[in-house]
């Protein structure tokens, strides 16, 4: 006898101290588990945001050098949209 328990109740009480450990860590491992897996989705996340920036930036310059090479821009191209004192809504070209 240990403590003045008999054995079968020692048993019992190393049983259910052993069930609730284990829960514990079982919880503990889920929500590693989580963190993990949130962790390797952001990192997806900022390869995918870079790969993104880096084709607009290489469309940017594409557009640049096709709007180069087509000249300069005239007065006749720039349309000048928008409320000037806020009842005019129509859309006006300037003449140069």
């Amino acid at each position: 006898m240990l403590f003045g328990l008999p054995w079968y109740a020692i048993i019992a009480i190393v049983a259910i101290a052993g069930g609730i450990y284990a829960g514990i860590r079982e919880k503990e491992m889920r929500l590693e588990e989580k963190r993990l897996t949130s962790s390797k989705e952001s990192q997806e996340l900022r390869k995918m945001i870079f790969n993104l920036k880096s084709r607009v930036e290489n469309l940017e310059a594409i557009a640049t050098e096709q709007e180069s090479a087509k000249g300069e821009i005239t007065l006749d191209d720039i349309e000048i949209k928008g409320d000037i004192d806020g009842n005019n809504s129509s859309s006006t070209k300037v003449r140069g």
